[in-house]
């Protein structure tokens, strides 16, 4: 499968950032990481980035940086340009969850069949499912909404993002732990479920790359009202 316009877009960005000094990659990276799939479409995100690199290696010809440029109020700067782009894609949302509910089951239940019970089918209590597809959610969730909320922080306020997913993930299993009944299990076919997991993470795989096409037409500046 050839590589999609994101990804080329994303190479091509991580050759010209090496050019750049280290501040400037610093913020440059901070506010790319607060522009979750939840505010910029992947496509979006890839060209604001490719124009932030144009302007610090401007910045650098004329001995400034990109921190002076826009001062402390980096949080504000990045709204402004989440604002002016065309926002979200709530099927990319939808399909990279699905990419990632996928990929998880299929690494899980591989590792379980081949390291834990050396066998494609096992004994367990159906909540196993649930417990699986709750943490692919949190997981997806910490890093596309609550991680991207205080990436631009500072000291202590910037890992409020690791504190709130612990207690969430915490809280989730200890659920969970009480709901168990060890009593009431079924047979996990884990062969099934790996099969299913890999045929699912190919043709979402595929889809995806149909809609990073689509987000594609019509390339967009966003930068240039900023400056």
């Amino acid at each position: 499968m050839s590589k999609n316009e994101v990804i080329l877009l994303k190479e091509e960005n991580e050759n010209q950032s090496t050019e750049l000094r280290e501040e400037d990659n610093r913020v440059i990276k901070n506010i790319m990481k607060s522009m979750s799939l939840f505010k910029v479409n992947s496509y979006d995100a890839q060209v604001i980035q490719s124009d932030l690199i144009g302007m610090a290696q401007e910045l650098k010809l004329r001995n400034s940086s990109f921190q002076d440029t826009i001062g402390d109020d980096v949080k504000g700067f990045t709204n402004e340009i989440i604002n002016s782009s065309n926002g979200p894609c709530k099927r990319e949302i939808l399909l990279n969850f699905l990419l990632k509910l996928s990929g998880y089951f299929f690494g899980w239940f591989a590792g379980l069949a081949f390291f834990a019970y050396g066998a494609l089918s096992w004994e367990s209590n159906p909540i196993i499912y649930f417990y699986y597809m709750g943490a692919v959610l949190i997981i997806f969730v910490t890093e596309g909404m609550i991680t991207p909320l205080f990436i631009t922080e500072k000291g202590l306020k910037k890992k409020l993002s690791s504190v709130f997913s612990i207690v969430i993930f915490v809280v989730f299993t200890t659920i969970i732990y009480f709901l168990n009944d060890n009593q009431y299990t079924i047979e996990i076919n884990a062969g099934y479920i790996i099969l299913i997991s890999a045929i699912v993470y190919l043709i979402v795989k595929y889809l995806n790359r149909i809609n990073i096409n689509r987000l594609a037409k019509g390339k967009k500046n966003y930068i240039d009202d900023l400056k």
